[in-house]
């Protein structure tokens, strides 16, 4: 298991809730509750064991997913490519302007870099270069940019050159270092970083500077636990999702809280682990849910559109769906246990 991804996975209400995620289960989940006081263990009690008692369900019955609520409707996509080999639990995929596919495989310290058709083209990082990545942004004309979660900083690799440069994602008020386990292209000429131990959302200049940070640990609009991957639709709007708080956080292009978009639950519209999360050019919101093994479709505005599906109206189950990019119709999904980028195509509806 990937410590970077060990790592990202801590759930403070309840240490069976760790079960729920495989691929993020953590010895830090298992630490937090051990050294909680025995008042705290009791208050909690009855919540674990509705989270236990659920899991329990969700292992026996798997195939009753979203049964709950009568069969959602199904938004169609057939898969056309594999992308496999040498990875091992990737995390994040993104795709440039001349359909060119990179993949971080963060156990490797690579981004690892594939032609349209899936044929390997080149590597960027390297464990002298990289420390445990978990995301990645490709810029239309090519450039990419990691958050180097290990290092506590952000690699920018310019267009075709391999050679990155290195921002440093400052620290928390507190003093506690940087966790940027996510990074995407800002407006003008600025990243926005996911920063996963201190439960914020930072916006720095190229040179590193910060202009906003906002979040601290909770649940209220503005608040986090654990964010981890994230998007930029065309208006700049950024979408977060907590694995923790089980919901995606809308956030206006200046950092303001704009709108919550799931909550917890296994019926149609709700969220057992999301993980990943991608805005195609309409603003609809592609949400991976790492345990439940699907990718539901919003609107903007958080009302559910669909879940993803084949030709013949049957949800399509992913194993361990993480990042996810968008180019066209395509939509490129991670799947981490299964060690390979799932391409699809949609369908006419």
């Amino acid at each position: 298991m990937h410590l970077c991804q060990e790592q990202h996975s801590v759930d403070i209400h309840c240490n069976v809730a760790s079960l729920a995620d495989p691929a993020l289960s953590s010895s830090r989940a298992a630490l937090a509750g051990n050294n909680g006081n025995e008042g705290r263990r009791d208050r909690n009690n009855q919540r674990c064991w509705l989270v236990f008692s659920l899991l329990i369900i969700l292992l026996i019955f798997p195939g009753a997913i979203f049964a709950l609520d009568g069969a959602p409707h199904i938004v169609k996509y057939q898969p056309v490519l594999s992308i496999s080999g040498s990875m091992k639990l990737p995390s994040d995929v993104e795709v440039d302007q001349s359909g060119r596919i990179f993949i971080l495989d963060g156990t490797a310290d690579i981004v690892r870099v594939y032609s349209s058709k899936g044929e390997p083209i080149f590597t960027l990082g390297g464990a002298e270069i990289l420390k445990q990545p978990l995301g990645i942004d490709v810029s239309p004309g090519g450039d990419v940019v990691v958050a180097d979660s290990g290092n506590h900083r952000l690699a920018f690799f310019p267009a075709e050159n391999k050679t990155p440069h290195y921002i440093d994602v400052p620290s928390s008020v507190d003093g506690k270092p940087s966790d940027p386990t996510d990074v995407n292209f800002g407006p003008d000429n600025t990243f926005i970083v996911v920063d996963n131990d201190n439960h914020r959302v930072v916006s720095l200049t190229r040179s590193g500077k910060v202009l906003w940070a906002t979040g601290t640990m909770g649940r209220n609009p503005g608040e986090f636990r654990f964010p981890f991957l994230m998007d930029i639709d065309s208006l700049g709007r950024i979408y977060i999702v907590e694995a923790i708080n089980t919901r995606v956080q809308v956030l206006e292009s200046n950092g303001k809280f704009a709108r919550f978009i799931g909550e917890w639950g296994i019926e149609p519209g709700q969220f057992f682990r999301p993980k990943g999360v991608v805005v195609n050019d309409k603003n609809e919101v592609f949400v991976s849910d790492s345990y439940l093994g699907v990718i539901q479709v919003f609107k903007r505005e958080g009302g559910l559109i669909g879940v993803i599906g084949d030709g013949s109206g049957k949800i399509t189950k992913f194993k361990t769906p993480v990042g996810m990019a968008i180019s066209g119709n395509r939509l490129f999904v991670v799947e981490m246990f299964n060690n390979r980028v799932l391409i699809l195509e949609k369908q006419d509806q």
